[in-house]
């Protein structure tokens, strides 16, 4: 997924005609842990700003006040929707819904609603007992676009429990799967959130000499982790490798400290060991050159280091409300090795 595309969505889920370009610009960030503290970042942005244009989907500043020229390339302050052009309406027909989708009849629906819950309709009228198949695999068949159904969870219907994803649509989500290595046989999991720090650590603990020491490790991406964490359990149950204790290895930052929680909550839904922080990494992290970026909200912060112990929490949430961040690439491979000593016992020092 490009900027544009997470700009995208973000301004589909806005009501204002109006739009902060800073809120569009933070939407870009998400899921690409790497563009925050990109030197191209701000050519990213006024790329994503120009396919916006292109896509019809919103105006920029006509005047030079609209515009931040700081620095080069100039980015617009705001951006408006173009106004919707307005068909008419024609009301739905009354419905004769299905038993399972009774409730309908007592909700008052937009014709979105009826293109939506027709097919659905239909689907429990002809098949109730359908095999519960991937979400795309059902959008695609009764929508013939793979991609109706993202995001459904979030419908104001489900979300009301109206209108359920299995029993409704027979459906399940399919996330991409965690990445995993098993790198020996203790009943652990390392997981690291960027490709740079999962490299070193699968140099450093696949030459780990006690290998029975050591366990899984796997590649989070960013918050494709708070998705894809679920899939650990049938890799588990599949090489009869169950573990004890998860650690996650992330950025010190508020992007990696709420992917953390969300993951956390989504791993134990699925009978998941809780999340933890790998606190012996975290230490060595924060002794490292910090980086500067926009401070944040107290409130924000506060919820978000409290995943951490209560000791880090309080030096992390000082350094972020201060306008600073660790990354982990500030932890290189030698720094990392020297870290971790072969002689001690591997997973307390994680």
């Amino acid at each position: 997924m490009t900027a544009a595309d997470r700009m995208a969505g973000f301004l589909a889920r806005q009501s204002r005609q109006r739009v902060d370009f800073d809120a569009l610009a933070g939407a870009a960030d998400q899921g690409d842990s790497s563009l925050p503290c990109s030197p191209g970042r701000r050519q990213v942005l006024a790329d994503a700003a120009q396919e916006l244009v292109r896509r019809g989907l919103v105006l920029l500043p006509a005047g030079h006040n609209g515009w931040d020229y700081s620095v080069h390339p100039p980015l617009p302050r705001w951006v408006k929707r173009p106004p919707l052009t307005r068909a008419a309406r024609t009301k739905p027909g009354p419905r004769a819904w299905v038993s399972q989708l009774s409730r309908l009849a007592t909700v008052q629906l937009t014709p979105g609603d009826h293109v939506l819950l027709g097919p659905v309709n239909t689907l429990l009228r002809d098949r109730p007992d359908a095999e519960v198949i991937p979400l795309a695999e059902r959008s695609y068949e009764l929508y013939g676009d793979e991609k109706y159904l993202h995001g459904i969870e979030r419908h104001r219907l489900v979300t009301r429990k109206i209108l359920d994803v299995t029993a409704h649509l027979r459906a399940r989500p399919a996330p991409a799967p965690l990445a995993m290595f098993e790198l020996g046989p203790a009943r652990w999991m390392l997981i690291v959130e960027n490709s740079a720090a999962f490299t070193s650590l699968r140099e450093v603990l696949g030459s780990w000499p006690d290998r029975d020491q050591v366990g899984w490790l796997g590649y989070g991406a960013g918050d494709q982790l708070i998705a894809s964490l679920p899939t650990a359990v049938d890799s588990f149950r599949e090489r009869d490798h169950p573990v004890d204790r998860i650690l996650l290895y992330a950025d010190l930052d508020i992007d990696g400290l709420e992917c953390a929680r969300l993951a956390d909550a989504r791993g134990r839904a699925a009978g998941l060991p809780a999340l933890q922080p790998a606190v012996g990494l975290y230490r060595a992290l924060l002794t490292r050159p910090l980086r500067a970026v926009p401070a944040v909200p107290p409130a924000r912060l506060r919820e978000a280091v409290s995943w951490l112990p209560p000791g880090m929490a309080s030096d992390v949430f000082d350094l972020l409300a201060q306008g600073k961040v660790l990354r982990q690439e500030a932890l290189p491979l030698p720094v990392l090795r020297a870290c971790l000593d072969p002689e001690a016992p591997l997973l307390p020092q994680l």
